[in-house]
């Protein structure tokens, strides 16, 4: 039987003057979750009148497909004997909009930059089907209707 595990986001906005006027409400909100130091500020896209300093819908989508793929591939490097000791990522993803202002997220690039430890997994073949085994276990990636993809980006194997 599959485990079930239940995760919470509590959402507030609120604008004293409210939805009038398209051009004139806050598009800024605020995500809370349990547990977390701080609430984390939202906002509409730049693109819809919204606060670029703050975290998108989009911007939170990007960063769940990536964060995920590394906790995925930190395990699996780790199950094989591989050692990472940095990771980076230039996640980018590609939004497409209708005439209407509806829109797709049509595929999300990871490029992760890898430093690890000399050994025998330390080579770009191997990191490559580790991370298309991290892909296959992503609860995120496994949950999202767009191509993901994954291109090794720079790796530095350094001496043991």
């Amino acid at each position: 039987m599959a485990a079930l595990h239940d995760y919470k986001v509590s959402l507030r906005w609120a604008d004293d003057s409210g939805t009038s006027s398209y051009n004139d409400y806050t598009r800024d909100d605020e995500l809370s979750l349990p547990h977390k130091d701080a609430p984390l500020p939202g906002s509409a896209s730049a693109l819809f009148r919204g606060d670029k300093s703050r975290y998108s819908s989009i911007d939170l989508c990007v960063a769940a497909v990536t964060q995920s793929h590394l906790m995925r591939f930190l395990e699996v490097a780790s199950q094989v004997g591989l050692v990472v000791v940095a990771y980076e990522d230039e996640a980018h993803a590609i939004v497409e909009l209708g005439s209407r202002g509806d829109g797709v997220i049509t595929g999300v690039t990871l490029r992760p930059y890898l430093t690890v430890l000399d050994g025998e997994h330390a080579n770009e073949a191997a990191i490559t089907r580790l991370h298309e085994r991290a892909q296959s276990m992503s609860v995120v990636a496994r949950s999202m209707a767009v191509p993901i993809t994954v291109t090794q980006g720079m790796l530095e194997v350094v001496a043991a």
